[in-house]
């Protein structure tokens, strides 16, 4: 069965060896057993009840098949609430300016990238990590929707504006232009991978200190260099369409070390939040259902759970299997979170009722 969870201190050996996987490229989930104990810590009082002055705002959630004698742990997705208040979130906003001048009947648009650092308070979707002896099964998408529905079940505690960040294009070598164009001459020394690493685990005062305060003008990169900005990386092609259809939108805003784009929705907007209901588990079967496909997690926070499978949906309540009531660990009477899923939404695995 896969169930999604919240991360624990017992994973970090799975974690390390997941890391190590698909290294290079995701910076937030680095082969560091160091950085991914502390992610796991701050995961831990992220998904706490009771908030505290020690508490935090980092959601970490690991995909687990539990089918095996060892479960096995698939990937991770993780949600980061508040972002830019403590830490700034720099980006570039593209704004595109257009002069006319009367005197020569003449009129020139010019592209020139700030620096910005606008998503203060809103939620970060992020850490998206599948392992690669898993692709094509559609958990990418299971993985990617259990943030929506934590979201959806607690909204109070994330902002009002979802965002994520989308690595940028770079060549087979890892070679980005547009780094190699801009940010290179304001880290001298430091290497696009060091960078973005920094990045990733650090309060981002470096960024502050060396990034330039006036506008760069795009219009006198190098060609390359233009021609990626707002390209996302052709791995990460797949997510941007799921975000797309989730609501998100891109308004030219881009990653400032390999011009990524980033991309945004209302929470309220989104597709997955906005078709989620609570629904009161009316009855548990021991016979296999053929009903909804669905997403369904429960209203436990410190110990929440997703799961995709197949429910009975009425007008006052659903009908859910016994491994379901099971793995949500709810009883009749209790109430799950359910999102109906159509062929464009759903993944390719089901929970085995």
């Amino acid at each position: 069965m896969l169930i999604i969870r919240p991360v624990e201190t017992s994973d970090i050996e799975q974690l390390l060896l997941l890391a190590q996987k698909v290294a290079p490229g995701i910076t937030t989930f680095p082969p560091n057993r160091e950085v991914l104990e502390q992610k796991i810590v701050d995961s831990q009082k992220g998904f706490t009840e009771n908030p505290s002055i020690d508490s935090s705002d980092d959601y970490l959630m690991v995909l687990e098949d539990t089918s095996s004698e060892v479960p096995i742990i698939m990937g991770t997705a993780a949600v980061y609430a508040n972002i830019g208040k403590e830490i700034p979130f720099y980006t570039f906003k593209i704004i595109k300016r257009t002069q006319y001048s009367y005197e020569l009947g003449t009129k020139v648009t010019s592209n020139s990238i700030h620096l910005v650092n606008e998503y203060v308070g809103d939620t970060e979707i992020g850490t998206l990590v599948l392992d690669p002896d898993h692709r094509g099964g559609g958990y990418g998408k299971l993985l990617a929707k259990c943030r929506y529905m934590l979201i959806a079940q607690f909204k109070e505690r994330f902002g009002k504006r979802i965002f994520a960040e989308l690595r940028g294009w770079s060549d087979d070598n890892f070679i980005s232009p547009f780094w190699e164009s801009v940010g290179k001459y304001f880290f001298n020394g430091i290497s696009y991978e060091h960078a973005d690493y920094l990045s990733a685990t650090t309060n981002n005062q470096f960024i502050a200190d060396l990034m330039p305060v006036n506008p760069i003008y795009l219009d006198l990169l190098p060609e390359n260099a233009q021609a990626v900005v707002g390209k996302p990386h052709p791995t990460g092609e797949p997510a941007l369409k799921m975000l797309f259809a989730e609501g998100f939108r891109y308004d030219e805003y881009v990653d400032i070390f390999d011009a990524g784009p980033t991309v945004h929705v209302p929470t309220d907007d989104m597709h997955t939040i906005k078709n989620s209901r609570l629904s009161l588990v009316e009855a548990i079967t021991d016979t296999k259902i053929t009903g909804n496909k669905s997403l369904v997690c429960n209203t436990s926070l410190n110990n929440f759970r997703v799961c995709l499978t197949e429910v009975n949906i009425n007008n006052t309540g659903i009908t859910i299997s016994e491994n379901l009531a099971k793995a949500m660990q709810v009883e009749q009477g209790e109430q799950l979170r359910v999102c109906p899923l159509d062929t464009q939404y759903s993944p390719d695995h089901l929970e085995q009722n």
